[in-house]
């Protein structure tokens, strides 16, 4: 036996494996000597004593027959996620021949790019995607850090797996499009995921930031999410061109982001107080890296190494009379990203905490429910199992990526964009379920107007709503209050068509788009 096959018997039982002692392949029960089970057993404890948290749980002997002197034995070995690791995940924007994934593919593989785009390939999922260049879903792509720090990925570790395994900080980049056409999917990526950070890619060898650079500047603005801004390229860099492009970045900084100061980050630069001021909306950190020649890398991943994003507890709340939301922070809040259905296991939904925590097991007393399905109401539905960053875990904690296994107690469809809550979240003093909502928005299109129609993106789902009525925020003065170069601050109200609903409240990030276009970017103030 091997050391490296147990940790997938564990992943395969959810953190638990039986080895049953003195029985053949075929089944057939022949027994070992007291000798061969005291040996066999001790190499299993040598194995445990290998991996993080396993341990031998009971051994349970049976002797087959006096005479005989013959052992069998099952030995019950069990894996404990108890390391508390923390996760960062990070969105990755920009425009079409960036570098977003080659800089990512250079991160998560460790191999520098050969100038024709090699380092991208370890990311792209379609055939179509490897021979145009041009990504066209989303991809993930993981590193860890260890207790000291270490950069922990596929050029270390032979699988996510084992970089989870061994991290105590874990960061997930969200690659995103960056082609007008896959809007769609750009968009999902922004409000989806949850980020606690946007990385904004630019090339150094153009001559001028795009429209939608300042876009993306914009909707962090907006969203107030930490930035950071990547500078791809520098090996192709020509002196004047580049410092006209960073001229215009610093000038749109200034306009766009106005209370942030910049930093243009050196191996010199004190990276632990660098990373608290981006994470508390203080500074723009900006990389300057080069693929080809691996420059660059390792102090953005010093950076990257520092944030530990603390979770404030769920915006999933009643307004206050100051007109923020009020948290409840004992209620769990879980948001559905994808669903997968295994045979051994039944259903299985991937996503995120937004907030409390879940448990497994008899500790579990809570009644959970799952929609809004076709009416806009809730299911009952138990939790029979948790997965926390691929690993078997007893809870899932807010702000971190978890895998729920789930039986719903009556045949239901579930889809991604649903939410797993707390019975209690459904009060009847506060509206959730409603296909008509209130949001303040900063406008990205001049031609927004009332009773137009637009794609709404709410975590991972979009549907078509119609702009029920709009009104621009004006000063003492009378005049449009205005907020950066991109536009004015408006109030508007919009209504899901079809009579469809989804579950909503106060603070929640919400972007439209109209086809190829962003139209607004902002947070639901009100649900109606």
């Amino acid at each position: 036996m091997s050391h490296t096959v147990m940790p997938s018997r564990l992943a395969e039982g959810n953190g638990h494996a039986v080895y049953v002692l003195g029985v053949h392949d075929d089944g057939e029960v022949v027994g070992i000597s007291d000798v061969e089970l005291q040996l066999t057993i001790q190499t299993l404890e040598n194995m445990t004593r290998q991996l993080d948290n396993v341990q031998i749980l009971s051994i349970d002997r049976r002797r087959l027959d006096a005479q005989k002197d013959q052992m069998v034995a099952e030995v019950h070995i069990t894996q404990r996620n108890i390391v508390r690791r923390t996760e960062l995940r990070v969105t990755v924007l920009g425009d079409h021949g960036a570098g977003k994934s080659t800089i990512l593919g250079c991160l998560t593989y460790g191999e520098a790019d050969d100038g024709r785009g090699k380092a991208r390939l370890n990311l792209l999922r379609h055939r179509h995607e490897v021979e145009s260049g041009r990504t066209s879903s989303i991809t993930l792509g993981t590193i860890g850090f260890d207790a000291e720090g270490l950069v922990l990925n596929y050029a270390n570790n032979r699988s996510a797996e084992q970089i989870f395994q061994r991290s105590r900080h874990v960061v997930t980049f969200v690659d995103t499009c960056g082609y007008a056409k896959h809007l769609k999917t750009t968009a999902s990526a922004i409000v989806g995921h949850s980020p606690h950070v946007f990385c904004l890619v630019l090339a150094a060898d153009v001559a001028a930031i795009t429209t939608t650079t300042r876009e993306y500047l914009r909707i962090a603005a907006v969203l107030c999410v930490p930035l950071m801004i990547v500078v791809t390229k520098m090996d192709a860099a020509i002196k004047p061109q580049f410092a006209t492009m960073m001229h215009e970045l610093m000038s749109a900084l200034d306009t766009v982001v106005p209370g942030r100061g910049k930093c243009i980050v050196t191996s010199e630069t004190d990276s632990n107080s660098l990373a608290n001021d981006m994470m508390g909306l203080a500074v723009v950190p900006i990389f300057t890296t080069s693929a080809v020649r691996s420059v660059g890398f390792s102090e953005l991943t010093a950076v990257l190494a520092k944030p530990r994003h603390s979770h404030s507890g769920s915006v999933l709340a009643t307004t206050a009379n100051n007109g923020k939301p009020k948290a409840r922070k004992n209620l769990f809040e879980f948001h559905i990203e994808h669903v997968f259905s295994i045979d051994t296991v039944g259903k299985v939904v991937t996503g995120w905490v937004k907030a409390g925590t879940i448990e497994v097991g008899p500790k579990s007393a809570r009644r959970l429910v799952i929609g809004p399905n076709a009416l806009g109401g809730f299911d009952d539905v138990d939790v029979t199992s948790i997965h926390a960053l691929r690993i078997p875990s007893e809870s899932a904690q807010a702000d971190s990526s978890a895998a729920l296994a789930i039986q719903p107690q009556k045949s239901i469809t579930v889809r991604k964009g649903m939410v797993v809550v707390d019975a209690d979240c459904l009060d009847k003093d506060t509206k959730r379920v409603s296909a008509e909502f209130i949001a303040r928005i900063a406008v990205l299109d001049p031609e927004l107007k009332a009773m137009n129609s637009v794609i709404v993106h709410i975590r991972s789902t979009y549907r078509l709503a119609r702009i029920l009525d709009i009104s621009n925020e004006t000063t003492d003065d009378g005049n449009n209050h205005q907020s950066g170069e991109s536009g004015n601050w408006a109030t508007i109200r919009l209504k899901f068509d079809d009579g469809v609903c989804d579950f909503l409240y106060a603070g929640m990030p919400v972007i439209a788009r109209d086809g190829q276009r962003l139209t607004f970017v902002g947070h639901v103030s009100d649900v109606v």
